[in-house]
């Protein structure tokens, strides 16, 4: 199993972690199923895995225990996810004894799935606040150029029709294809190109939600992504040409961006990209493309997808020598042992082909969560609590191990 599947395979956890969330957010009213939904492996994993059972997504299924999965922010640091999967795996035990259902197993595709459709249908996540998003409005000089609500602009198209692009995704794909234009224009009147930093997008597009005028069009339909539809695409639209997204050496002064670890949600990728626009714009002409490519939403959120199970979305990387400690500090060697020392029965971490790596110490989590909860009040121990960084260190140690015990000096 490959170690860049640590990401995608936490995801799973979110289906059921979330059962004991708050639920106000999630729609009384179930959505019909968009007809393009039903092509998406990961929301095939969805519904065939009984996820829907408590969940809905953006309103779709019939799911009323849990809260709406797209509502949440947990998917954009994955070592998060998992280690709240793991602190709220007893109650999550309980509430699916109580239900009656059985936890699915799931493989690390089926977890790449699942963990990009999430992704790219969730909601910002951030409540942007309309108040400071109207003086963005100005200190950003968008008034300069666009209209909303009728007021102000008139150089740029009007704003309004902003409103209904209700996926991120969607407003990172209408910024990208803006961009080249409005950087023209920019330029001959001789204003800054504008920077976005935390919640500030998201402030800005609640002022445009709440001032827009009702041009009676129904929300444009979110699109789910598909990473394997966006590792092609991520070459075919020349992104590949600057930015190499794994191991090896970048071609040109782009980052790769598997390191980047921007630790950022799908609206505010959409900000990343709007900021670094100018500079990729020029580095793409000095290269010979004179004209960057457009993308479709349906591409951004491929694209997007690709991207977060490729570890851009992640956190820092984990200490080994701080996993280490953990390992010992949090009780694993009361069950499971390292080069056969300490353990009660439990799997040797050290040789296990698959809790050895770090996609498969959250898979284990996963799909062994029934036996771990057993015995776990057989022997009358809880399951000590964890952080993403502790859960990112212990991976990193036990993501060292196999090759033998260390050798006595």
């Amino acid at each position: 199993m490959n170690g860049r599947r640590f990401r995608i395979v936490a995801a799973c956890g979110l289906a059921v972690l979330t059962v004991l969330l708050p639920t106000a957010a999630r729609p009384q009213v179930p959505v019909a199923v968009p007809a393009e939904w039903t092509t998406v492996p990961g929301w095939n994993v969805f519904v065939d895995k009984g996820c829907g059972t408590c969940h809905r997504v953006r309103g779709v299924g019939d799911g009323t225990l849990g809260p709406d999965l797209a509502g949440l922010r947990a998917s954009r640091s994955l070592f998060d996810l998992g280690a709240a999967m793991w602190n709220h795996m007893p109650q999550m035990g309980a509430a699916m004894r109580d239900t009656g259902t059985q936890p699915p197993r799931l493989t690390p595709l089926e977890f790449s799935s699942l963990a990009a459709f999430l992704f790219t249908t969730q909601y910002d996540g951030t409540s942007g606040d309309p108040v400071k998003g109207s003086r963005l409005f100005t200190a950003k000089s968008c008034v300069q150029c666009h209209a909303v609500g009728g007021r102000a602009g008139g150089v740029g198209p009007a704003l309004d029709g902003l409103k209904r692009s209700s996926s991120p995704v969607l407003m990172a794909a209408a910024m990208w294809n803006h961009g080249p234009q409005m950087a023209a224009a920019m330029n001959i009147r001789g204003i800054t190109w504008p920077t976005f930093r935390g919640t500030e997008l998201a402030d800005l597009v609640a002022y445009i939600a709440a001032t827009a005028l009702d041009q009676g069009e129904e929300a444009a339909p979110v699109v789910p992504g598909t990473p394997e539809r966006g590792e092609k695409l991520f070459v075919d639209k020349g992104c590949a040409t600057c930015h190499p997204v794994g191991a090896g050496k970048s071609p040109t002064a782009a980052p790769r961006l598997v390191t980047q670890a921007h630790r950022v949600s799908a609206g505010e990728f959409a900000g990343l990209m709007w900021n670094h626009g100018v500079k990729m714009w020029a580095a793409m002409r000095q290269r010979g493309l004179t004209t960057p490519p457009r993308l479709t939403g349906q591409e951004m959120a491929d694209i997007t997808a690709y991207l977060y199970t490729t570890y851009y979305f992640e956190s820092a990387a984990g200490r080994v020598g701080r996993g280490r400690e953990l390992v010992q500090q949090k009780g694993c060697l009361g069950c499971h042992t390292i080069y056969r020392k300490g353990g009660n029965g439990a799997t040797d971490l050290a040789i296990d082909n698959v809790v050895s790596t770090p996609a498969g110490q959250v898979a284990a989590i996963w799909n062994h969560a029934r036996y771990m909860q057993t015995e776990g009040r057989r022997q009358s121990t809880t399951l000590s609590p964890l952080t993403g960084q502790e859960l990112a260190d212990i991976s990193a140690y036990l993501a060292g191990l196999g090759s033998g015990p260390p050798k006595s000096k």
